[in-house]
């Protein structure tokens, strides 16, 4: 067998070395099914209205801040229409730190306008304890609209969406990129419990398990919501970790020795 040479070994080295460039700098690149962190800053293309944000700084300047909302990035997986279809496919080819600025038709933002989704309905059927009036919204089943017109024992109910016929434009920022599953999997736990300080939830994953535990925070496990919230984690994960997890445990640490007043 001949000897091997220094100029041989380094032919041989060298594909190798710009195969594994190549692929890093691939994995950079937003593809679809991507699991990543966005910031998202929309507004109405005729009117300049903001009408959605992720950023607490643009709701303060245009004066829309609410107390009720939790700004902070966005999680999306793209391709999965987390986002309008415009903004899906700007995201494919992004990079981390990357800016993106968008101006979308309906069609690739909030869809046309459809007459056959305005429906002219008995008053009787909207359940409300306020007085029903145009602008309201409501909610029948799965569907919400905003009501248009009340007269008559009759309520003319537009299920469009708000934006719907009515071109937009996007500002989007990639701000990260999860990789590894153990991060895509605290995406979205911390996603379903939108708000809550990310150190009252731990998330560990072991094998084909994942263990999500509460820590003593009374008003994470006094919340309303929280089987709800604990039902929606279980279903992202089965969803859109493609089996490979099967089963999801949940842990909560309950706090011993509270105040009369606060038990």
């Amino acid at each position: 067998m001949p000897e091997e040479t220094p100029s041989s070994k380094s032919k041989t080295s060298t594909p190798r070395r710009k195969q594994r460039g190549k692929s890093a700098a691939s994995s950079a690149i937003v593809e679809v099914g991507d699991f990543i962190l966005v910031d998202l800053i929309g507004y109405t293309q005729e009117d300049n209205q903001l009408f959605d944000t992720t950023r607490e700084d643009i709701a303060r300047q245009e004066d829309v801040y609410s107390d009720e909302e939790v700004y902070q990035p966005r999680l999306v997986i793209v391709g999965q229409a987390w986002v309008p279809l415009g903004v899906d496919e700007a995201l494919v080819g992004m990079k981390v730190g990357e800016t993106k600025q968008l101006i979308l038709p309906p069609e690739k933002a909030f869809g046309l306008r459809d007459p056959k989704r305005v429906q002219i309905l008995p008053k009787a059927k909207i359940k409300s304890e306020h007085k029903i009036v145009p602008g309201m919204r409501v909610r029948l089943g799965s569907q919400s609209g905003i009501i248009r017109r009340v007269g008559g024992g009759r309520v003319t109910v537009d299920f469009n969406h708000v934006l719907a016929g009515r071109a937009v434009r996007y500002e989007i920022t990639l701000i990260q990129k999860y990789t590894k599953a153990v991060e895509r999997v605290q995406a979205l736990v911390h996603r379903r419990f939108l708000g809550v300080n990310p150190e009252n939830i731990g998330v560990t994953v072991r094998a084909s398990n994942v263990t999500i535990t509460l820590t003593a925070d009374l008003h994470l496990l006094l919340n309303k919501s929280l089987q709800i919230q604990k039902l929606g984690v279980t279903h992202d994960i089965d969803t859109y970790m493609k089996d490979k997890y099967s089963k999801v445990l949940f842990i909560e640490e309950w706090p011993v020795g509270l105040p009369k007043s606060e038990t």
